[in-house]
C-alpha cells in the first residue's frame, strides 16, 4: 500500500472520529429549546390579588383600597410585593424542557403537587402558572402555564418568591423612630425601672448619672428600624396575655408624646412583643430585646 493511500485512510479515520465525537456531544445535550416563557407584562396597578395555592395551604395577597397589600388578612411587606412584580417583569429567559403531559408529575407541575399561582385583576383571571420542583443544580424551577403542555426551566427570583410561606410575605417592621426625635426612653425590667432623658445636649439617667453619649447613640439607633424575627401563631398569640410583661420600653418625643411602646414576654423559644394596646404579636430574638431594654449600667458614663 502506497504512502498516498495510507495518508488518505488516516485522514478518513480522523474525519470519522470527529463526526463521532460531535454526534456523541449532541446526543448528550439537554432536550431544550430556546423558546421563552411568555408571562403577561403585569404591574401592581393591574393586579389586585395573587393566590398561591398548594394542597390545603393558600397564600393570598390582596390589594386594599389604600393601595397597601395584605397577606392572609395581615399587613404584607410592600418591598416583598414590589420584588414579586419586578420578578414577573424580569422572567423572560427560560428553556422548554418538556412538551408532554407525561412529564408533569415528574417535574412537579401537575395539578396535584405543584403550586398554582393565580393573578387576578378587576375580578378577572390575568395569568395562571404552575410552579414545580427545582431543576438540576437547584438554581431554577420547572414551571408551566395553565393550559400549556410545555414545561419550562425558569431561573431567577420569581419561582423562589412564589414558594414563600405566608409569614415570609408579612410586614415584619414593628416601628421606625428617628433617633433625633427621641427625648425620653423609659425601660422596665421586672420590678426595676430606669429612664434616659435628654437635657440640653447631654443625656441623663434616672439615677442622676450622666449617660455615655456614644452608648446612647448606639442604643437610640436600634429604634430606627424595629424588625421582628417572626410572628406568633394564632394559638401562641391566644396563650400570651402580656398581663405582667417581663420587660417594657416606652420611647417618647420632646412633648412626651409616645413614639413607640412595646411590652415583652418570653417563652423557651424567645421573646414575644406587642403594643400595650394589643394587635400583632411578634417574635424577637433574645439579643434584640436586650438591645431595646439595656441595663442602666450599659448606658452610664464611666470616667
Amino acid at each position: 500500500m502506497s504512502a498516498k493511500q495510507l495518508r488518505a485512510i488516516a485522514i478518513g479515520v480522523v474525519v470519522l472520529l470527529i463526526l463521532w465525537g460531535a454526534s456523541e456531544r449532541w446526543s448528550r445535550r439537554p432536550d431544550r429549546t430556546a423558546t421563552n416563557l411568555r408571562l403577561p407584562a403585569l404591574t401592581a396597578s393591574e393586579v389586585d390579588s395573587v393566590a398561591i395555592i398548594q394542597e390545603a395551604d393558600t397564600v393570598r395577597l390582596v390589594k386594599q383600597p389604600s393601595g397597601a397589600w395584605t397577606v392572609n388578612r395581615h399587613p404584607a411587606s410592600q418591598s416583598g410585593v414590589n420584588d414579586l412584580f419586578q420578578a414577573l417583569r424580569d422572567s423572560t429567559r427560560s428553556d422548554v424542557v418538556a412538551e408532554s403531559p407525561s412529564s408533569f408529575a415528574r417535574m412537579g407541575v401537575d395539578s396535584g403537587s405543584s403550586r398554582l399561582v393565580r393573578l387576578s385583576g378587576g375580578g378577572k383571571p390575568l395569568a395562571q402558572l404552575f410552579v414545580g420542583e427545582a431543576g438540576p443544580g437547584g438554581d431554577a424551577y420547572y414551571v408551566r402555564l395553565a393550559g400549556d403542555a410545555r414545561v419550562y426551566l425558569l431561573p431567577g427570583r420569581l419561582p423562589t418568591l412564589l414558594r414563600r410561606s405566608a409569614d415570609d410575605w408579612r410586614d415584619r417592621q414593628i416601628g421606625a423612630v428617628a433617633p433625633e426625635s427621641i427625648a425620653v426612653v423609659e425601660i422596665q425590667r421586672g420590678t426595676k425601672r430606669s429612664t434616659l432623658r435628654k437635657q440640653g445636649a447631654a443625656w441623663v439617667l434616672s439615677s442622676g448619672a450622666r449617660a455615655d453619649s456614644a452608648a446612647v447613640a448606639r442604643f437610640l439607633d436600634h429604634f430606627r428600624n424595629v424588625t421582628a424575627a417572626g410572628f406568633a401563631t394564632d394559638r401562641q398569640a391566644d396563650s400570651l396575655t402580656f398581663a405582667r410583661p417581663e420587660r417594657r420600653v416606652w420611647v417618647r418625643g420632646a412633648t412626651a408624646h409616645t413614639l413607640l411602646a412595646l411590652a415583652f414576654d418570653s417563652t423557651d423559644g424567645g421573646f414575644w412583643a406587642r403594643s400595650p394596646e394589643g394587635g400583632t404579636v411578634y417574635r424577637l430574638d433574645f439579643w434584640q430585646v436586650d438591645q431595646f431594654t439595656p441595663l442602666e449600667d450599659a448606658l452610664k458614663s464611666h470616667p
